[in-house]
């Protein structure tokens, strides 16, 4: 007995650890998404970056929106270095791991993201590198970012056989102390739950694979502007393929002419970031689970739900000189975020369940040696404990969007459901944005107006 109550004693450890820093994770609501305060939100976030995947991911993008371009590589770098160590970890198959998650819950151990924030990392550090000039590094970073997701298929593919052989098999999931759990009740009502609780995720399941189609479509104007058009190409036919946006098709036409030396004239593309990405929160269900006497008890789990996530504005466009242009719709991040949860949902469900149902008989065992009072401690640590991990980025938005404008007129404005949310001025001198250049403008918006605006011209064209 006394290694149960080691165990114990570890995981409520570790639980509170987990608590304190979801709620420091949440305090980036407040100051990002309530006070409206990008620095804050920054200096807050760089605290814990050192040492944390989501925290190391999001001071990277803080660091992005505020201009600090050289911290914001650095701290994707740390959040990437922690996404490897994960993706090279067979975590359905570390005995000491599913010990402590089947009485805890996955929340106990360090977040190292999923595969779309890992392409968000590459994304983000190659828009870092072209901010600063240094086009080299911006392409291998492009060029990882797309690699990744061309790898997707082989690493999901992996994800849903180590997944599957876990519930089939109960690798990972049972030791000898659960041998006499009923595994097909249990395996019947998770798919039960699954059913009832989470069929709406199918509605957000918009893509085929898990192609981010921003990430081709930035990549692909980014090489467009660097002459380099069989690579540019591609990856624009591509976000045309997941989109089928026919605006897409301009923009390989501009690349065609180009290409043939026929087009002379200067653009500038705005990329939009709005809303607020779906976030997880936690239900709570009371279920059947069946102990190892065949005896039927209540007893509440926790599992994760994704929020719909948050737009701030519908629609968005430029007056240019009395000329509306409306903006166009790359992605809506709830089905890559449904995409990936969905995937791991089943293995998230069964451990739930397995976990109460160990709870359950940990405090038979613990009233059969000690009486009520040691029924009641296990009581107590079963309710404490269980918790689901909820543990997702804040701050990313919900729906990128984009706007190409010829470099016609000096002065342009940008409109967000008719409000006027930015004025930007095109220059000879190429103080800020260049009248004879192609301009990038990178624009984070949230609910009260612009709270990042980042500005480069690419001259560098023949």
């Amino acid at each position: 007995m006394a290694d149960y109550y080691k165990i114990i004693f570890s995981c409520i450890c570790f639980l509170f650890s987990a608590c304190s820093s979801m709620s420091d994770v949440k305090k980036i609501d407040e100051l990002y998404y309530a006070n409206y305060n990008l620095d804050n939100a920054y200096k807050y976030s760089i605290n814990y970056a050192d040492k944390d995947f989501l925290w190391a991911f999001q001071s990277g993008i803080l660091g992005f929106q505020i201009g600090n371009f050289s911290d914001s590589i650095k701290y994707f770098n740390i959040s990437e270095s922690y996404f490897e160590i994960n993706a090279q970890e067979n975590i359905f198959q570390s005995t000491l791991k599913t010990l402590s998650t089947i009485l805890i819950g996955n929340g106990i151990f360090d977040y190292y993201g999923s595969l779309y924030e890992a392409i968000f990392i590459n994304y983000y550090k190659a828009l870092n590198f072209m901010m600063i000039g240094d086009y080299a590094s911006s392409r291998v970073e492009f060029n990882r970012a797309n690699d990744r997701q061309r790898r997707s298929k082989e690493f999901f593919a992996d994800r849903i056989n180590k997944i599957n052989n876990a519930l089939n098999n109960g690798e990972g999931i049972y030791n000898d102390d659960m041998k006499n759990i009923d595994g097909k009740k249990t395996f019947k009502s998770m798919n039960s739950i699954y059913a009832s609780r989470y069929k709406n995720l199918d509605r957000f399941r918009a893509y085929n694979g898990y192609i981010n189609p921003m990430v081709s479509y930035v990549s692909g104007i980014f090489f467009l502007l660097q002459n380099d058009f069989n690579k540019a190409t591609d990856l624009l036919k591509e976000a045309y393929a997941v989109t089928q946006e026919t605006k897409i098709l301009d923009d390989i036409e501009l690349l065609d002419e180009r290409k043939a030396g026929k087009n002379t004239k200067y653009y500038t593309w705005i990329f939009l970031e709005d809303g607020r990405i779906p976030k997880k929160y936690e239900i709570r269900l009371d279920v059947p689970l069946f102990l190892l006497n065949a005896s039927v008890f209540y007893f509440n789990i926790a599992l994760p739900q994704l929020d719909s996530g948050k737009a701030f504005y519908s629609k968005y466009y430029i007056d240019l000189n009395n000329q509306l242009i409306d903006s166009f719709e790359l992605v809506n991040m709830q089905s890559i975020v449904a995409n990936e949860f969905s995937l791991e949902l089943p293995y998230i469900i069964m451990t739930s369940l397995i976990s109460s149902t160990y709870k359950a008989y940990l405090q038979s065992v613990l009233n059969e040696h000690f009486g009520i009072l040691g029924g009641i401690g296990g009581a107590v640590f079963s309710s404490v404990s269980t918790n689901a991990d909820i543990r997702s980025p804040r701050i990313l938005p919900l729906k990128f969007l984009a706007i190409r404008i010829p470099n016609d007129n000096h002065l342009f404005k940008l409109f967000g459901d008719g409000k006027l949310l930015h004025s930007f001025l095109l220059e000879e001198e190429c103080n800020n944005l260049c009248l004879f250049g192609d301009n990038i403008i990178y624009i984070r918006v949230l609910q009260n107006g612009i709270i990042s605006s980042l500005t480069h011209t690419i001259r560098s064209r023949n």
